[in-house]
């Protein structure tokens, strides 16, 4: 401390500097640490059982036939571990699996369930559209080998229900759920959706893959705010990831859908479109539904 001439204590700037920086380091460990515990326990489970399956349970396959033939289903189990590890988790903390997650099942609405499903779905339709319309060099040259990859190495009817539903609850339940909750009171609406985005994108990988997360994770978590309720967050994960699993079945079924898709530009566009228009058209009428009756009255299935 330092003096003025009146005897009194004043504050310097180095003073303040590092009382802000202790603040943070403080911040950082009682509140960031604890809210990505979640997040471990589940890349802990499930890199756990994909060891053991291919070192112990699978040991004559390759790592590439491992990968093609069994990864997906060991990492479905890893999803199950996950929930059991966090019913464990949050009954350690006298609190219960639903509370920390978030996720509250009753007074849901149909037609708003159905209504985020699409409007996942048209935003991925977008998103999928803008991107592939881009010139296949740098980025985009690493985000259509791995979609390419993804199509051909996961078996199908395991892929469905790891993509279309796994996924979106396991991921929902801890970033929107058990770290989004634990940093919303400390850190404020803004801080806490973009660190829980931010590390959402960084598990995703390449920069395009991230660029897209990012948007995607930062959407869904403004939805699991004004909701107060994952389950919707979940209806709009599903949405996104609906696209990828609808042309996994063209793909097998119908190969030429591939090369089809590839060289009609206009289609695919007119597609991205149509997509962005119905997400727009559900976004509008969501605002809505705070200020009009009638729209809140549609979305719980009383019209």
């Amino acid at each position: 401390m330092k003096y003025n001439l009146r005897g009194e204590e004043t504050e310097n700037k180095a003073t303040r500097v590092r009382d802000k920086a202790e603040h943070k380091v403080i911040s950082f460990l009682r509140y960031f640490i604890p809210s990505v515990g979640p997040l471990v326990i589940y890349i802990a489970a499930e890199a756990l059982l994909v060891v053991l399956g291919s070192t112990l349970i699978h040991s004559n396959l390759s790592h590439a036939e491992f990968r093609e033939q069994k990864m997906n289903l060991y990492m479905m189990a890893g999803v199950m571990l996950t929930f059991v590890l966090l019913r464990a988790y949050s009954k350690k903390r006298s609190s219960t699996f639903f509370e920390d997650a978030s996720l509250y099942l009753n007074n849901i609405s149909i037609v708003k369930t159905v209504g985020f499903i699409v409007f996942g779905l048209g935003l991925s339709l977008a998103l999928s559209a803008f991107i592939s319309l881009l010139p296949k060099i740098g980025p985009m040259a690493t985000y259509s080998a791995t979609m390419d990859r993804l199509y051909h190495t996961w078996s199908l009817y395991v892929a469905v229900l790891f993509n279309t539903f796994f996924t979106p609850i396991v991921e929902e339940v801890i970033f929107r759920g058990y770290m989004l909750n634990g940093l919303l009171p400390h850190w404020g609406e803004k801080r806490a959706l973009f660190t829980v985005s931010f590390l959402f994108a960084l598990m995703h990988g390449t920069a395009l893959w991230m660029a897209y997360a990012f948007a995607m994770a930062w959407i869904i978590g403004r939805v699991s705010i004004y909701e107060d309720n994952i389950f919707y967050a979940i209806c709009v994960h599903m949405g996104f990831n609906l696209f990828s699993t609808v042309l996994w079945f063209l793909y097998l079924f119908r190969p030429e859908t591939k090369v089809f898709l590839e060289e009609n530009k206009p289609f695919v566009l007119m597609l991205g479109v149509t997509g962005g228009a119905f997400a727009l058209l559900f976004s509008k009428l969501y605002r809505a539904e705070r200020e009009s009756l009638f729209v809140t009255r549609f979305f719980q299935g009383k019209v």
